[in-house]
């Protein structure tokens, strides 16, 4: 990465970061470019050469994240498929980890719901996938399931990342996979 690169990508992060911090306490629609050009020090002019607009700087974000989600998940496929492990989540909480500011903005209550509707798509989409090579596809509700092991994961990592991840990494790697494996009432049980 050459000195110019590295300095548009740093004004960019500058940005992301004071967007970031301001929808940590505001919806999207009460911020203004000039909250953000403020509180990241900036003039406008410099927003505007890499964003059109607020929307624009949202979608950046997301789409940036989902890129990098993509290809992480699709390496914990390829664990899953080589060691047999139905389910190695400590990879993708790592990665979540690594996200955690963004994550915490866009699953928060002042985020973008469509965010998580484009982040379950694809934990459904590599889930189904996954359960097909496992020759799993034939299984009755098979979509009833996918959709409720997506959204049981996005919420119990939302909640981890929101209670600022006071659990270790290690224990909710455990939580997930057991309760997807026995259902939250028969893992209730196995603690008894």
């Amino acid at each position: 990465m050459n000195h110019e690169s590295r300095k548009v990508a740093k004004t960019k992060g500058i940005i992301k970061d004071a967007f970031l911090e301001l929808c940590k306490e505001n919806k999207l629609e009460k911020i203004s470019i000039k909250d953000i050009t403020t509180n990241a020090h900036i003039n406008r002019s410099t927003f505007y050469l890499y964003y059109k607009d607020i929307y624009d700087l949202l979608e950046s974000i997301e789409n940036e994240f989902l890129a990098d989600f993509t290809n992480k998940i699709k390496d914990v496929y390829t664990i899953i498929l080589k060691d047999g492990d139905i389910y190695p989540i400590i990879p993708s909480l790592e990665f979540y980890q690594k996200y955690s500011k963004y994550l915490m903005v866009l699953l928060g209550s002042n985020g973008d719901p469509v965010f998580a509707h484009k982040l379950k798509a694809i934990i459904k989409n590599n889930l189904s996938e996954l359960l097909k090579s496992e020759e799993l596809q034939t299984v009755p509700y098979l979509d009833y399931i996918i959709e409720y092991l997506a959204s049981a994961q996005i919420g119990v990592l939302t909640y981890w990342l929101q209670s600022e991840m006071m659990l270790p990494m290690e224990v909710i790697g455990d939580l997930l996979k057991k309760m997807s494996l026995y259902g939250p009432i028969g893992y209730m049980k196995l603690l008894k």
